[in-house]
């Protein structure tokens, strides 16, 4: 339990930049155990090396122009992904063709942007110029090879990416990829009289699928942030990764869907059906206790947003060496859409992270950058059945934002609204008037003190048909999921009714 809530503690981009050096250190150690391998450690190490030096310099040189620190850590994932995307370091080519790899990516962030928001993956749009000049014949450039897809990693793969899909909540987006990127493979393989099993087993062990799916389509700024524009997003790139299918332009040139190929048109298809196309910079107005280690933070302007919605928003700094806990941090908007300005809130346990720290201490006139906006954790337009929200902590937020929107209604019955409300002590309990309101227009509040929520809690609010929505730490949410099962048992087999608010480390 300790390492979960070490583990969920942790910003979901720190967690992949460990995730990926975990990997990276694993390959090297591989390479220099003399087993089969297409490189030896030190050609590895090189590349690395090479990879980390100019991300770094690129980065950085841009900002500066741009006048707007980088992140702290997206540099050192770019380079890290490079690592498995391009040929190890052999000679003074290969050594050119990483410097220019690495340069284009780390560009990209601030060339390829539109209002100062970047559309596509950075190693994606590495990886992207240099098959084309490759391809062409122009310069050092190298081809893009995934070497990541070698066999004697795959285990480790495996394991790495199980755990980074877990800790960002990612399962049907990996799930769909997977499930599309197998089924185009029985196609294809059957349309061209390749056994089944063989054509498998080579998409498994010798392309980057795993690798894909847990690292490259799981990147928060180039993929959907609601549903069903996820899953087509997953399908599109395993059908054009897999379908095996040339355009040909002239009798000289081609065009196939190689893993970059079919990344770049999935980040184009975010990019037009996200309609997030630029990054919102907000003018801190205050921050102000709300309660014990409780903080909320009023921001200008304010953003366009379905209640109950999250915000990634970045708070960045000039450091080279990566914070602790990440500069990015994903929080759900507490105020309602008509408010007129951004609202949030966060508690502190124990020592703040340098992230929280800034915000306390530097309070009015700090400037912070929202980097998206989305989540399905969001009501119907019209409330027809009966809607339970149960809480925890600052798992209230959402709720707050849901509430104030529904009261803001003139004409709003809320005599179908419930909420259970835990928190540890009173005086952690918030937004107490946003809640009265609630509870004048018909809403049933019980708040829990000093406690977990328990079976008669949930009992006193559980209705047939109605819809549950959940927002607190992972490990209270799955406690909560049996006894909503033991109090309505119809959920077990109606799961759509059961909504859980998305938490990867705040």
């Amino acid at each position: 339990m300790k390492i979960v809530r070490a583990v969920d503690r942790l910003s979901m981009y720190r967690f992949v930049l460990i995730a990926l050096a975990i990997l990276a250190a694993y390959a090297i150690i591989v390479a220099a155990s003399g087993a089969d391998f297409a490189y030896t450690a030190t050609e590895l190490l090189g590349s690395l090396a090479i990879l980390v030096v100019v991300c770094a310099a690129v980065t950085y040189l841009c900002a500066a122009v741009v006048r707007v620190p980088p992140g702290s850590e997206s540099w050192l994932i770019t380079a890290l992904i490079l690592f498995f995307i391009f040929p190890g370091l052999t000679d003074t080519d290969s050594a050119w063709g990483l410097v220019l790899a690495a340069a284009i990516a780390s560009a990209s962030k601030y060339v390829v942007a539109v209002r100062r928001r970047h559309i596509v993956n950075p190693a994606v749009a590495g990886a992207v110029v240099s098959y084309l000049f490759a391809y062409f014949s122009v310069g050092p450039f190298l081809y893009p090879v995934w070497w990541i897809a070698a066999e004697p990693l795959m285990v480790a793969m495996i394991v790495v990416g199980a755990a980074v899909v877990w800790k960002l909540r990612e399962w049907w987006l990996v799930g769909v990829f997977l499930v599309v990127a197998v089924l185009t493979m029985i196609v294809v393989a059957a349309d061209n009289g390749t056994p089944v099993g063989d054509a498998l087993q080579l998409g498994f062990q010798s392309t980057p699928l795993l690798f894909v799916a847990a690292i490259m389509l799981t990147e928060p700024l180039t993929s959907p942030t609601s549903r069903i524009p996820t899953l087509v997003y997953a399908a599109l790139v395993a059908v054009l990764m897999y379908w095996n299918q040339s355009f040909e332009f002239t009798s000289e040139y081609t065009l196939e869907f190689v893993p970059e190929m079919a990344l770049l048109a999935g980040s184009l298809f975010t990019f037009v059906v996200g309609r997030q196309w630029r990054r919102h910079i907000l003018e801190v107005e205050s921050v102000q206790p709300i309660g014990t280690d409780t903080y909320e933070v009023l921001a200008s302007p304010g953003l366009r947003f379905r209640p109950g919605q999250w915000a990634q928003i970045s708070d960045p700094t000039w450091s080279p060496a990566p914070e602790k806990q990440g500069t990015r941090r994903v929080l759900s908007l507490a105020g309602a859409p008509g408010e007129g300005t951004t609202r949030f809130g966060f508690t502190v346990s124990g020592r703040p992270s340098e992230f929280k720290r800034r915000l306390i201490e530097g309070g009015a006139g700090r400037r912070l950058y929202v980097d998206e906006v989305g989540g399905d954790f969001t009501l119907p337009r019209n409330l027809r059945s009966p809607t339970v929200f149960i809480a925890g902590g600052i798992g209230i937020t959402p709720f707050r934002s849901m509430l104030a929107d529904l009261t803001e209604r003139g004409d709003t019955d809320l005599t179908q609204v419930s909420l259970i409300y835990a928190a540890n002590s009173e005086d952690r309990l918030v937004y107490g008037d946003v809640l009265d309101a609630a509870r004048a227009r018909g809403a049933q509040v019980i708040t829990v003190v000093g406690g977990l929520v328990s079976v008669d809690d949930v009992a006193a609010v559980a209705r047939p048909g109605a819809h549950y929505y959940l927002s607190g730490p992972p490990m209270m949410l799955s406690a909560l999921k049996p006894m909503l099962i033991r109090a309505e048992p119809a959920l077990r087999w109606q799961p759509w009714r059961l909504h859980t608010d998305r938490f990867i480390g705040y």
